[in-house]
């Protein structure tokens, strides 16, 4: 088959970009032909269109008559230039009636939801219109399935919804060993280590964890916050500074502000221990799905459809209360494959 990929795609600092290039590689491994075509001008792509505002989408008319089934990962500020703000709802209208006017004129279409907005009232009455048209749009959870047919009050035939695992076409970037994972980062070989890593943003959460696990008081471990600002303006450079300042009252917390590679992000999660994931909100997550893939157990915010992603290791938590108990909870026990007093020591004679 002839597959047209819409995404944002490498080496653009996204991680729906790196989901779909991921998903790329699988098909093509298949022996499906796979072309991609970015809705932001970037990346290394067979089309580096603009897809974002007014009536642009439309360009992919230009591209269906030639591909068998076209996949587009939807973000919606991926093609809302000024999303739902009340003096551009003329251009968010357009936005609206040019997917309306794309599903109606081709069933090919799949469209993979890693975020929808929930859009209350009269306003998003025709927002609703535009799911009910879609040919078929897959989820990563059933959670997030459920709650988006009870807000818009759909109930889409079962030949037009799929769930899809978020780690489905995920292939492992790195081969290390928790040990080796370690040396190279320079992580302490005798320390329960957890890990949050990700895009820096409030709604990460990443200073919940920080003050929680400084409440829990372990001094035999060490909270690792792994990432970097994908978008760098005031609000999140605010943020970063109290990320920092939380850091430097508590000398086990460690604050790493830097863009990673797959590479590095996956040493990251196989040096660790426990994968923090303090989310206030998200709809399913790629750092769950590499938690799993690299067998690492997570403690997880019970929100969007996280709960869904998790398997029996994993710690769920809903209060900041809960999470202080939960990282004390994972104190208290080693996971599978933890590093023994042995080991330590043979890697101890080794580095010295």
């Amino acid at each position: 088959m002839r597959y047209l990929m819409v995404s944002t795609y490498a080496p653009t600092h996204c991680g729906i970009a790196a989901y779909a290039e991921q998903a790329v590689a699988q098909l093509r491994a298949q022996g499906h032909v796979v072309d991609v075509v970015s809705p932001d001008g970037q990346g290394n792509v067979d089309f580096a269109w603009e897809l974002r505002g007014g009536t642009k989408v439309l360009k992919l008319f230009q591209l269906l008559p030639y591909y068998d089934k076209v996949s587009l990962q939807y973000q919606w500020t991926f093609f809302y230039a000024h999303p739902f703000e009340r003096e551009r709802r003329w251009e968010t209208l357009k936005t609206t009636l040019s997917f309306m006017l794309l599903f109606l004129r081709t069933r090919k279409i799949e469209i993979v939801a890693h975020e929808i907005p929930y859009i209350p009232g009269k306003q998003g009455w025709l927002y609703k219109w535009q799911w009910k048209l879609a040919p078929k749009i897959v989820f990563h959870t059933a959670t997030e399935l459920e709650r988006f047919q009870q807000h818009y009050k759909i109930r889409l035939p079962v030949s037009r919804v799929e769930i899809r695992s978020h780690h489905v076409a995920f292939q492992k970037f790195c081969s290390h060993t928790r040990a080796t994972a370690r040396r190279q980062l320079g992580v302490p070989q005798d320390k329960l280590v957890f890990l949050s890593i990700g895009f820096i943003q409030r709604h990460k959460g990443f200073h919940r964890a920080m003050q929680a696990f400084t409440r829990a008081g372990l001094h035999d471990a060490e909270l690792y916050v792994v990432g970097s600002l994908r978008v760098p303006d005031s609000e999140n450079q605010k943020y970063l500074a109290e990320l920092q300042a939380l850091c430097a009252g508590d000398p086990n917390l460690h604050l790493k502000e830097s863009f990673v590679s797959n590479e590095d992000f996956d040493t990251w999660i196989a040096a660790a221990d426990w994968v923090v994931l303090p989310y206030s909100e998200i709809s399913s997550s790629s750092v769950l799905a590499r938690a799993r893939l690299l067998e690492r157990p997570a403690i997880v915010s019970a929100v969007g459809g996280l709960s869904d992603q998790m398997d029996d290791r994993d710690l769920l938590f809903r209060t900041d209360e809960d999470l202080l108990s939960a990282l004390q909870t994972a104190a208290s026990r080693r996971p599978d494959g933890g590093i023994s007093d042995a080991e330590t020591r043979v890697l101890s004679r080794k580095e010295s």
